[in-house]
């Protein structure tokens, strides 16, 4: 084989990574855009709402122990007369619910920052429920002859950022009416609302039933902490692309996802999740808790500890873009080596067959078409979405090299069929990003359709012969 013919074949390799190096650069722009994306998040998180979790309700029985404690105290004539002195210990008795329902759906919507946006959601939801209070709270004096002096109860519910909740939601407890204040009252909980719901009287055991609903804005994830004894999430929403994760994934027998959106239902038993155990170790930590009443752990305590809910186990959604103009643009561009390859492939191929001879500057010139292609789609998509900048972006591409390339292959037929298979081309690379399931059998299908091809086109190529024409 002539010297001159290897030659240019290496020259084509070298220019074909010398273009995918121009690649690079595209990536590197995406890359830094899609860094302003999720900083613009951040903003947006901050200024409304970021992810959201929420813990409860748990209800909050304070009381004291008052009991009398005798002094001595040293008389004047020396001997020793004890002194009654009143004394007063202040703790609370916590409460998990015993049933817990949350139903409800989310809406959607994007909220922009300049030319970028972030996808946030609005629950509507309804949480109902009740509470089994035992006997006078199954607390015992800890002092001989003390005395329990009951104080008003609350309900509390941890939620993650507040910020996030629209208008005033009421609250119904035993079917009464109270309303939510600032605060979750409760350290482990964190962030959230509660309602005071007065003195329970509690002579006898009982089950007493509340309900509320709740508002909630939010982005990316909505979190649940189930810690009921038996928790019911039946959840629905237009979103398509949901994301479930987190500690307990959705009923399968239930789970729906359609292009109308998705529905979803859990149902949780308190055997199933350690989140009782753990929030009581949350809440009492350090403490010595009081005769509890295991059915409904209720336990008196002296403080409450001052530490994160995040190890609790929670339902995750999560409403994240499965493929973003970004994301999309990044994975085109991991084909840029290949798209540039094997255009500059096909056209050897015919400057083979056709006996043409093209300058090497006219390979840089079309290698050059290919890699502003990327470049184009990135800046239209953040105007015009994806598909439109997909469009118009290959369309441009496409329309010029097959311009350009009939005066180079000496023939408008020439440049036609290439800009044809260039077309075909870009259609299959829309394919493979458009796929979230199937998208590295279409690339492997199309590598091998497309090495299958350049096989059958050049098999009875006599590439020696050529070689030595090339040079005549």
């Amino acid at each position: 084989m002539n010297r001159s013919f290897v030659i240019k074949v290496l020259g084509i390799f070298l220019l074909t990574m010398l273009m995918s190096w121009a690649v690079s650069y595209v990536n590197a722009l995406i890359l830094e855009r899609q860094d302003r994306q999720q900083q613009t998040k951040q903003d947006i998180a901050r200024s409304s709402a970021g992810s959201q979790t929420i813990v409860g309700p748990l209800l909050a029985v304070p009381y004291t122990e008052e009991y009398v404690e005798y002094t001595e105290e040293q008389t004047a004539d020396g001997g020793k007369l004890k002194k009654p002195v009143t004394r007063r210990e202040s703790s609370t008795v916590y409460y998990l619910p015993e049933n817990l329902e949350l139903s409800g759906g989310f809406s959607n919507e994007y909220k922009k920052l300049g030319i970028y946006k972030a996808l946030m959601y609005q629950l509507g939801g309804n949480i109902k429920g009740d509470f089994r209070i035992p006997a006078n709270f199954n607390i015992s004096p800890q002092h001989k002859d003390g005395k329990i002096i009951v104080h008003p109860a609350y309900v509390s519910l941890g939620i993650s950022d507040t910020r996030g909740i629209n208008g005033k939601p009421g609250f119904t407890w035993n079917k009464q009416a109270f309303k939510f204040e600032q605060g979750s009252s409760i350290h482990a909980l964190g962030n959230g609302i509660h309602a005071t719901i007065g003195e329970i009287a509690a002579a006898t055991g009982q089950t007493i039933p509340f309900e509320f609903k709740l508002n909630l804005r939010g982005m990316e994830s909505f979190n649940f902490t189930p810690i009921a004894e038996n928790n019911k999430i039946a959840l629905q929403s237009s979103w398509q692309h949901p994301h479930f994760n987190g500690s307990f994934l959705p009923d399968a027998a239930t789970q729906k996802i359609t292009p109308a959106g998705f529905e979803a239902q859990w149902a949780i038993s308190s055997l199933s999740s350690s989140n009782q155990a753990t929030l009581n170790n949350l809440l009492y930590q350090n403490t010595a808790p009081a005769t509890p009443d295991s059915a409904n752990s209720g336990y008196s305590s002296a403080a409450t500890a001052a530490r994160s809910a995040n190890t609790l186990e929670s339902l995750s959604i999560g409403f994240v873009e499965p493929i973003n103009v970004y994301s999309q643009a990044d994975r085109a561009t991991k084909y840029g080596l290949l798209f540039i390859g094997l255009t500059f492939a096909g056209f050897f191929i015919f400057e083979i067959l056709k006996q043409l001879r093209i300058h090497p500057a006219q390979y840089t010139l079309v290698g050059l078409a290919m890699a502003l292609f990327y470049l184009l789609l990135i800046s239209l998509s953040e105007h015009i979405g994806f598909a439109w900048s997909y469009v118009a972006a290959s369309t441009a591409c496409v329309a010029l090299l097959g311009y350009y390339l009939s005066h180079v292959l000496k023939s408008k037929t020439n440049g036609t069929v290439f800009a044809v298979m260039l077309t075909a081309l870009y259609g299959a690379l829309y394919g493979i990003l458009a796929s979230e399931d199937n998208a590295l059998l279409m690339g492997s299908l199309l590598v091998f359709g497309l090495l299958a091809l350049t096989m059958i086109v050049t098999r009875k190529v006599d590439w020696y012969q050529i070689g030595t024409a090339q040079t005549n």
